[in-house]
């Protein structure tokens, strides 16, 4: 945390919504002690309301989200979600909490684990990842017909949407969306890696180039969640390989 006394600093913004929040935390980088000068200010509130905005203050920008409590716990609930929203929760600083309900979903959080998961999380991936065998073959035919505009925005959905499946089906956390490609190339190797960021073109990679490493994140994705496939997603996955020449 920073020196700021930021239940003193957001009560003003917290007293502007009516209906006034059942509950309110910080989460996100300020919690954490990593803010930088570009670091916008995350409010996560209990109880009804705009479910996101954003507003410029004289703190600099704030973030917030609101959801009920049982929609809160959903979150916690999904697979999708739950690797950002489980230790968003166990490191909340609670800003204003006057029936409880954030400090039931922090003891929640910090109770959890992946095993909560149904279906377990190896196999919600295996299901995810396969379904993106379509977009391999979007990007094939976007190839084939050097139709580079739609080759590179195919090419990137595998490289984006791609992670927090891997994410979840390898039961990572991460602490933020902006870490989450860095930590799966750290915790899957090198040729990941060297993948995702020509996928992405960091280094002004050619169009045929970012679509071959975009087909090779979904080929090595579902080597990780194989096993987990049924026999009918294991051919659709050979399938879109052996189109895609991979």
């Amino acid at each position: 945390m920073t020196a700021v006394d930021w239940k003193r600093a957001l009560e003003p913004m917290l007293r502007e919504w009516d209906p006034r929040p059942e509950a309110a935390v910080l989460v996100g980088s300020h919690v954490r002690g990593e803010a930088t000068a570009w670091s916008d200010i995350d409010v996560v509130c209990v109880g009804a309301g705009p479910g996101y905005a954003y507003r410029l203050t004289g703190l600099g920008p704030v973030s917030w989200t609101f959801a009920t409590a049982e929609e809160h716990r959903a979150g916690m609930a999904n697979h999708h979600s739950c690797g950002q929203t489980v230790p968003a929760w166990r490191d909340a600083y609670v800003l204003d909490d006057p029936h409880g309900r954030a400090r039931e979903l922090v003891a929640l959080a910090r109770e959890w684990t992946w095993d909560t998961l149904d279906p377990a999380p190896e196999r919600w991936a295996a299901d995810a990842v396969h379904g993106y065998a379509e977009e391999v073959m979007k990007v094939h035919a976007a190839v084939a017909r050097e139709d580079w505009v739609n080759a590179r925005v195919q090419a990137s959905i595998l490289a984006v949407h791609l992670a927090p499946a891997i994410a979840a089906g390898t039961r990572t956390f991460f602490t933020s969306e902006n870490h989450l490609w860095h930590l799966l190339g750290e915790r899957l190797g090198d040729g990941w890696r060297a993948n995702q960021e020509a996928a992405l073109a960091t280094r002004g990679e050619a169009p045929r180039e970012s679509c071959a490493a975009a087909i090779a994140l979904f080929r090595d994705a579902c080597a990780l969640f194989g096993d987990s496939m049924s026999a009918g997603q294991r051919a659709v996955v050979r399938h879109a390989l052996g189109a895609a020449g991979a």
